[in-house]
Formats: C-alpha cells, structure tokens, sequence
C-alpha cells in the first residue's frame, strides 16, 4: 500500500493542511507543538475510524483530545493505492461514533466504491487498530510491543480464515475464563460455593421446621381455653353496663336539682343589691345624658384650672427676666448701633487677615532669600557682564580664524620649476652629445632657458612658501593668547557664579539669570518696606476700633478688659438683646392670661355645684370622685335591673325543660362511680385476652405454613446435592480445556518466532554495528539480553538501549505480520529520542534501506535526528 495525498479540513491543531507524500522516506521536520503526532494520529484514524470511550483522560480518548480547536468539520480524506486500484477514504467524526461518516470512491472512475468497508484498516493489512499501532504504527506515546495482541498473534500463526475471525482465540479465551470464575471464585466465592452453601442452608432450615410441630400443639390448646375465658368476663362486662346506666341516669337528676337550687340563690343575691343602691339616688336617679353633660362640664373645669395655676405660678425665668432689665436700665440698644459694631468687628479681621498675609509675604519672599551670603554689588556684575561678553567675542573670533589647512594653499610653481629645470639640464647635457652637434646650439638654448625659468619658478615658490609659514605661526601666537585670555576671564566669571551657586555649564544664560535675580532681588526689598509700612498702619487702626468696641461693650456689658477681638462678646450682647425682648414680651401675655383663665374657672364652678351638693350634701367628696360614684351607681343599678330580669326567666326555663318536680329516687346516684371503675377493669381483661389471642392466632399460623414447608425442604435439599455435583465435574471441564487451548496457541506461536528473531538480531546488528549482546525473544514479543553470561530484562538497561531494542522489535514484527498482501507504510513518531549520536547515525541508514522497500513517514522536531 502507498500513500497517494492527504487533506486535513479539522483535526486537533490542524486546519486546511495538505501533504502528497513521496515514495521511500518523508521527513517531516517541524517544532514542538506544530502536530507531528496528530498527523500520525489523522492517519491511523483514516484507516481505523476512532474509537468511542467514556474515559475522561485524554491520553485515552482520542476522539476527544483530537477534537478540532477552532471548531469546524472534524475530520479529512486520504488517498492511497493498493493492488486492488488507487482509492479516496473520506471520514468526519461527531461527539458520538453513531455520528461518524465514512465514503470511499475509486479515484479512476471518481465514483464512489465498495471495494472496502469501513473496517478500513483490518480489511488492509488483515490486523486491527491495536495489532497495527503495535507493529507500523511507532507512536512516541507507546513505543514499546509489551503485552500480546490476540489479532497479531493470530495473523502471524497464519490462523485467520477471514477477517472476522481476529477475535475467535480471545473470544474463546474471554469465555472460558469467564465460565471458569462461574464456577470458583477467590474467597470461597462462586456457583460451587453459593451451591454447598445453599445445601447448608436447606437442611438447617429442614430440621427448624421439624421441631416447630411440637410446639404448635402446646399452642393450639392454650387458644382454646382462652377463647372460654373471654366469653365469661363479656357476658360479666354487659351486666355491669346496664346497672351503670340506671345509676348514670339517678346521678344527672341529683346534678340538676342542686343547679336549680344554685340559680336560686343567686336571683336573691342580685335583689339584695338592687335595694341598696336605692338609698344613694333618694328617688332622684340621674339620665345618662344628664350625668355624662356634668361630666364634660367637670373636665371643662378641670382644664381651666390647670390653665390657671399655670399661669399665676411664679415663672422660671423671673431672676432672668429680672437680670435683663438691670442690664437694659439705660435702653436697649438699636439695631444701628449693633450694626455700626458688627462693622467695626468685620473691618478689624479683614485688617487682622491682611496683616497676616502682608507678614507671611515679608517673611516668605523667596526673592529675599535668595542672596544668603549678600547680593552682588551692582559695579561688580557689570564688570563681570563687560569680561564675559569679551570672552565670548574672543571665542567667536578664535573660531572665524582661518585653520592651519586653509592657510596651506597648494604651491604650483614648486613642482613646475622643478620639472623647468630638470628639462633644462637634460637638454644642456643632451646638447654635448656629438650626435647631435647639429643641434647643440637650439638644445643648449633652450635647456638654458629652461634652467632659468625653473630657477625663477623655485624661488618665487619657496618665496610663498616661507609666508605661508610666518602666517601659520603669527595664527598660532594669536590663538594661544586669546585662548589665555578666554581662560582668565572665563575663570574669573565661574568663581563669581559659583559664589553666588550659579550653574557654570552655560556662563552667558547663568549671568542672565544672575542679573535677573538681582533685580528681582531689590524689587522684592522695596515691597517689603511699602508692606512693613502698611503694617504699621493697619495696627494703629485695629487699636481705634478695638478700643470704640470696648468702650461701647462696657456700656451693656459691664467694664471689659483690652483684648484683640471682640466678636464674642458682640454676640454675647445680640444674644442678650434678643432673650429680654422675648421674655419681655412672654410676661405681658402670660399676666393677661392669668386673668381670664380666674373668670373661667369661676363661671364653670358656679354651674357644677348644685347637682354635685344633690349626691354629696356635707361635701365630703371631691368633684370628680362624686361625679364617679353617680356613675358607677347608676351603672350597677341599671345592670343589677337587666340581670334580675335574665335570671327570673333562665330559672323558669330551666325548671320547665328538666322536668323538676321535687318527687324523683336519687338512691342509686352513689354507685355510679363503684359501678364504672369495675366495667374499666373488666374492658381491660378483656382487651388484654382479646390481644393474647390474636398473638397466638398468629403464631399458630406461622408455625403451620412453617411445617407444611417440611416436604418443599427436604426436595429442595435433595435436587441441591445433584446441582453440586454437576457444578464440579463441570468446573473440572472447564479447566481442563482452559489448559489444552492454551498448549495449543503455544504450539502455534513457536512456527513464527524463528523468522522473527532472526528479523531482529539483523536489525539490531545494523543499528548497533553488530556490538549488540546476545538477544532472546519470546512468543509474547518479549525481548531480554544476554550480558556478563546472565539473561537480563529490558528494565536493567538505559532507555536509550531499550528504544532501540523496541524500534527493531517493530520491525521484525512488521516483516513477519506482511509478508504476503498488501505491504503498509511505516509512521515513525519521533522514536529515536534517547539515541546517541553513533546509535542515531546508524538509524539513518537504516531508514534510508528500509525506504527501498516501504513508504516511510518520519516526523522529527530536532535537526540533529534528521
């Protein structure tokens, strides 16, 4: 099989991803975290579909921690070609397996095809999911083969007839040991044990049964001579019942009678006290309306009373009042007045204010405190503006001097009357050559003329040169002189800055500044007299206004001592002003209420006293306990009245319905309560016989449905006993073929796992360049090794040589699963983590050998393993 092209649409981290891979080895070299694994994973998935799980973890729930992070289709395709066609599997998973899609189409007709189903992966390679993660799959996750695949074993003891039967050893397996745990369970548990235990349980329960007849004899007979006894004492109980009701009836008669005597006595009670209110009225009993009329006249009195004691009682406020027209002997004083001294008060804290702030400025002034060790005298900071300013004009002219290169100036009658004469000698030696003696005379003239000119040349040359020179140094002089200069006056102009701490960094700004503070300074000093001056006056002023508030104070106030304000006691004299004219004003009303409440007091007195002397002619009550007394007389004497009438007519009535005549036999009224405790105590006999019976009742039920069990056990007990002995010869059997299966399987493994071991040890020698120890494999694809003569378990080793032992496990694994039939392609998930450099090298070649023969995708995130 080869893979052709795959597309992601959503799968973990991956969205909208494509890969066609290539034939051989495909490296895909990507960091942590990109989705190498959930590429390994999309793939398996493709083949397998996912598996649905309720565990929580995802490490083990793949559908789950696959689940697209960006939401969206969950799921993708994957081409591939077989011997059987080149196809497409499309699969989208849901949150449930039921919600899984799956279509194939044969890419040669772009139809959709039945060429395989969704088993997928086992119609393939002939292998289920768990059989092909463990042997082409290489999952950085689980990189080891231990534990035994029932398909793998089976597929490689070639004991598949078809796909359906990978699970037909382990489904055999899975029920024979789940028969075998029917039968016999640790902690004496299982159908043998439940079977003796329920043969226990029978005869136990067999031989209870049988001694229960013997006591339900015993039984029966008690029953009988209880049912005799409870029939005498309820013939007893009825007589009983009849006597008592003729003594009830005598009882209730005598109970009438002594309620007819009572109503009686107490109709004379009420006739008794209805005479004796008639000596307190003389025959002259007042109405309601009449009574309650005085009533409201006597609360009309008592309230103008009250209003008159209030009024002529001596008022609290007298010594005040008293005090206040003492102080006020000479006149209140006017509101001018107050005014005129609320003014004087004002102008003297507006005056106090301003003083305060005139002596926090003098004090404060920052212009003043500027110059501790005192302010530059003003000749000196001209003098020291006038060398500054020098400075700075020394500076910029130093700067506008021409430099040393400037003044330098290319000489060119230098060069040109040196070539002038070395032309010209050349010429006047050329001019003695006899060769050319034709031309001697023109040469030596020339050469001549030469000679001269580059002479002439030279000297005016060196001539420049030598001024040059004077200049340069004449420059030089200067520049040192006014750079003396500068630093002198400069000098000169820090130490005087610094004295007054100036900042030196920019001399020309600090001696601005300098001079600003200066004058800033004299300024400030001129406010300060113009402020100390207006002081001065401001406290001559505060002492005339304090003075005319004393003096016109003391007048209301009593002499005052000289104090700086005076606005309390302004206040004090407001205060006193306002009392004595209010209370003033209170005594003249209180003096004219006084008199008419004396008129109203004795108007109402005039009226009230002649009923009350009809009640109370001696006076020996107050008005109100009088006007009380009428009251509740009158009261008790039209109550008494109603009463008498209500009793005489319940009394007639009462006598007319008992039937009262004075004739009946009350003999047997004392027996009544001899008679009911004895019907009490013979209802409780009864009841409790009554209860004694039903308990037997019921007991002897029970026992007899017991006894009839007595045929149903002894069956029961019989049928257990042939049930147990069945149990154990099947349990025997089960266990018998448990142990032949497995010798079977055994035998089975042995035919593959020479091809096997032989696979890996070749392998092996290639990934560890043939220094790998002796290896052993078992059928269960458990490899140990041999080292320093002992057989030793892959735990004893590094992880290092246990990854490598694992991956060529793999390997033989994957030779001998496919060798006929389709031919997969190798995941390899990062599996040489733990390799060392030497180990890794020669996992490259191996990878780059076995991608002649299969279709390799190895994912890797670090370039060394590449």
């Amino acid at each position: 099989m080869k893979l052709l092209r795959l597309h992601i649409e959503n799968f973990g981290t991956l969205q909208d991803f494509n890969l066609t891979p290539e034939s051989g080895l495909n490296v895909l070299y990507q960091k942590n975290g990109w989705g190498k694994s959930t590429l390994a994973v999309f793939i398996k998935a493709m083949l397998y579909g996912l598996p649905a799980t309720t565990r929580r973890s995802l490490d083990e729930n793949e559908r789950k921690k696959y689940t697209p992070w960006q939401g969206g289709a969950y799921g993708g395709s994957l081409d591939f070609a077989t011997a059987r066609g080149k196809f497409r599997v499309e699969r989208f998973f849901g949150d449930k397996e039921s919600a899984d899609t799956f279509a194939l189409y044969d890419l040669s007709t772009n139809k959709p095809s039945n060429a395989y189903s969704e088993a997928l992966g086992v119609e393939l390679f002939g292998i289920d999911a768990e059989g092909f993660e463990r042997s082409t799959y290489l999952s950085q996750r689980n990189v080891s083969t231990k534990g035994e695949n029932i398909s793998i074993a089976a597929k490689l003891g070639n004991l598949l007839d078809d796909v359906g039967d990978i699970g037909n050893y382990d489904t055999a397996v899975a029920a024979l040991e789940k028969r075998r745990k029917h039968y016999v369970l640790t902690g004496n548990r299982g159908a043998i044990a439940e079977l003796e235990q329920a043969r226990v349980d029978a005869q136990g329960e067999l031989e209870r049964c049988r001694s229960i007849e013997v006591a339900l004899s015993a039984q029966e007979e008690q029953f009988s001579a209880d049912t005799d006894e409870l029939a005498a004492l309820r013939k007893l109980a009825d007589e009983t019942h009849a006597r008592l009701q003729s003594a009830g009836l005598a009882r209730e008669r005598a109970a009438l009678r002594e309620q007819k005597q009572s109503m009686e006595k107490e109709l004379a009670d009420l006739k008794e006290r209805y005479r004796r209110t008639e000596g307190f009225f003389r025959g002259a009993t007042p109405t309601v309306e009449e009574w309650r009329a005085y009533c409201e006249l006597y609360d009309s009195l008592k309230e103008a009373t009250a209003q008159n004691a209030y009024f002529t009682s001596i008022p609290q406020n007298t010594a005040r009042l008293t005090k206040l027209r003492a102080t006020f002997a000479a006149g209140v004083p006017t509101e001018a007045i107050l005014a005129r001294m609320d003014h004087d008060v004002e102008t003297v804290r507006e005056l106090r204010v301003r003083s305060a702030t005139l002596r926090e400025r003098c004090e404060s002034d920052p212009q003043l405190k500027r110059f501790v060790n005192g302010v530059p005298e003003e000749e000196r900071l001209t003098r020291m503006k006038a060398r500054l300013q020098h400075a700075v004009a020394r500076k910029k002219a130093m700067e506008e001097l021409p430099t040393d290169a400037q003044v330098r100036t290319k000489l060119p009658a230098l060069p040109i009357g040196i070539i002038l004469a070395a032309v010209g000698a050349l010429l006047v030696i050329l001019s003695m050559i006899p060769a050319v003696a034709a031309v001697m005379l023109p040469l030596l003239i020339a050469g001549g003329a030469l000679l001269v000119g580059g002479a002439v040349c030279l000297a005016l040359g060196l001539h420049r040169r030598s001024k040059q020179l004077r200049k340069i140094a004449e420059l030089s002089a200067k520049r040192r002189a006014w750079g003396k200069e500068i630093e002198e006056n400069l000098a000169a102009v820090h130490a005087f800055l610094k004295e007054y701490r100036m900042s030196t960094d920019d001399p020309v700004r600090s001696m601005t500044e300098l001079s600003l503070y200066v004058s800033q300074y004299w300024e400030a000093l001129r406010n300060r007299h113009r402020m100390l001056e207006e002081l001065e006056n401001s406290k001559e002023r505060i002492a005339t206004l304090c003075e005319r508030l004393r003096t016109g104070l003391s007048r209301y106030l009593g002499e005052l001592p000289v104090q700086e304000d005076y606005r309390a006691e302004l206040e004090h004299l407001r205060r006193e002003v306002q009392d004595y004219l209010r209370q003033e004003s209170a005594e003249r009303k209180r003096l004219s209420d006084c008199a008419a409440s004396d008129r109203r007091v004795a108007e109402l007195q005039g009226e009230l006293q002649p009923f009350l002397d009809k009640y109370d002619p001696l006076g020996t009550m107050t008005a109100g306990d009088c006007l009380q007394r009428i009251g509740e007389e009158r009261a008790e004497r039209s109550r008494l009245s109603r009463e008498i009438t209500q009793k005489e007519a319940a009394l007639n009535a009462f006598v007319a319905e008992k039937k009262l005549n004075g004739n009946e036999d009350l003999a047997e009224a004392g027996d009544f309560d001899r008679l009911r405790a004895k019907e009490n105590d013979l209802h409780v006999r009864i009841a409790e016989l009554q209860k004694k019976l039903a308990t037997l009742k019921s007991s002897i039920e029970r026992l007899s449905a017991e006894t009839d069990r007595i045929s149903e056990l002894e069956a029961r007990a019989a049928q257990l006993e042939v049930q147990l002995n069945e149990a154990r010869a099947n349990s025997a059997t089960v266990a018998h073929t448990q142990k032949f299966l497995e010798e079977a399987k055994s035998a089975l493994s042995t035919r593959y796992l020479d091809g096997m071991q032989a696979a890996f040890r070749r392998y092996l020698d290639i990934l560890t360049e043939g220094q790998a120890p002796e290896a052993m494999m078992d059928t269960s694809f458990t490899v140990t090794l041999r080292e320093g003569g002992k057989t030793r378990a892959m735990e004893s080793f590094s992880r290092g040589w246990r990854d490598a032992v694992d991956f060529c496990t793999r390997l033989s694994l994957t030779s001998a699963l496919y060798r006929e039939g389709e031919k997969p392609f190798l995941l390899l998930d990062d599996p040489f983590v733990n390799l060392d450099d030497k180990r890794l090298d020669a996992a490259r070649r191996m990878l780059e050998t076995l991608a002649s023969e299969y279709q390799i995708f190895y994912f890797v995130c670090h370039k060394e393993r590449i």
